[in-house]
């Protein structure tokens, strides 16, 4: 099995929510019990990004709720770190609560904040985990080594690289190390940034990375993988030489954003199965399915 597209993508559009918006896409995605879950970044009409949930039984047939679950005016003392928008969450489940990392938008720049719930109507904001510029950040879903671990992209002059960091309480992080940079003259020449969560398998920790690469005025955004050692995950494994997913569709090639596929949520199934939820040209929710094993195949 490799990377197949769903043939009826995209899963969600703006005609699919049921208040006025902009635009849906870029969900985080968990599974609880039998039901899949899609935390989306809705863009509202003044512009600015809130989070609505989508839910589905069969992981393709998503209804969307009535209004957002978690808007820039929900953040109280950490309002003015988001006061332009929350963006595009990822979902860890650590023990029995949910913990999302996402974007901050404020004059202070992009920021990633935390926050956590138990079930997705109540949230407590813990307020931002590093320093501006910076975003992209995934958390793995347990200790190693004793500690928490993250994994985001800070911005400094020219670098876009990829860094880890441990933390002893998901609130005051350490120990960075660099990660992983970009390919130079390569689909990821430019920029990278990690993607989804991190999933255990055997042979070590594996999550999707998105690669960018500048042509003339305009970027590609594509989306790779990339595998980390279970015990040392500042250890890069092995990363794909070629991207998994690329824009090809119509619906991935024009938008809000042309030439752009992007993924901060995938579920794995405990059959290996796979399923990727990304958004193309930051205007939609897709869905691609593969399994554990060809991922891995692909991390030399």
């Amino acid at each position: 099995m490799e990377i197949n597209k769903f043939t009826e993508n995209p899963i969600l559009t703006v005609k699919d929510v049921p208040f006025r918006v902009n635009s849906i896409f870029n969900p985080g995605a968990i599974k609880i019990e039998n039901e899949y879950l899609l935390l989306c970044r809705v863009e509202m009409p003044n512009g600015r990004s809130s989070f609505v949930i989508a839910k589905s039984k069969n992981g393709k047939k998503f209804i969307v709720d009535d209004k957002p679950c978690l808007t820039p005016e929900d953040h109280g003392e950490f309002s003015k770190y988001v006061e332009w928008g929350i963006e595009d969450a990822r979902i860890s489940k650590i023990d029995l609560k949910f913990y999302l990392t996402y974007t901050g938008y404020s004059k202070y720049m992009p920021v990633v904040i935390l926050s956590e719930t138990e079930d997705f109507k109540k949230f407590k904001t813990y307020g931002p985990i590093n320093v501006p510029s910076n975003k992209d950040c995934s958390l793995f879903p347990e200790k190693i080594n004793g500690y928490f671990w993250k994994v985001d992209r800070p911005s400094g002059d020219n670098r876009r690289d990829m860094w880890i960091s441990k933390s002893p309480d998901l609130i005051h992080w350490g120990s960075y190390q660099f990660l992983m940079e970009p390919q130079n003259g390569t689909w990821e020449s430019d920029k990278i940034g990690i993607s989804t969560p991190f999933v255990k398998t055997s042979k070590g920790w594996l999550a999707l990375y998105h690669g960018v690469r500048g042509f003339g005025i305009t970027s590609i955004y594509k989306i790779g993988v990339v595998l980390l050692d279970l015990e040392k995950p500042w250890v890069v494994k092995g990363r794909s030489s070629e991207p998994l997913i690329s824009p090809v569709e119509d619906y991935e090639r024009i938008g809000d954003v042309n030439n752009v596929v992007f993924s901060n949520g995938w579920i794995v199934e405990d059959n290996g199965n796979v399923k990727i939820y990304y958004s193309g040209a930051d205007t939609n929710v897709c869905l691609a399915e593969t399994n554990v094993d060809y991922l891995l195949s692909l991390c030399k």
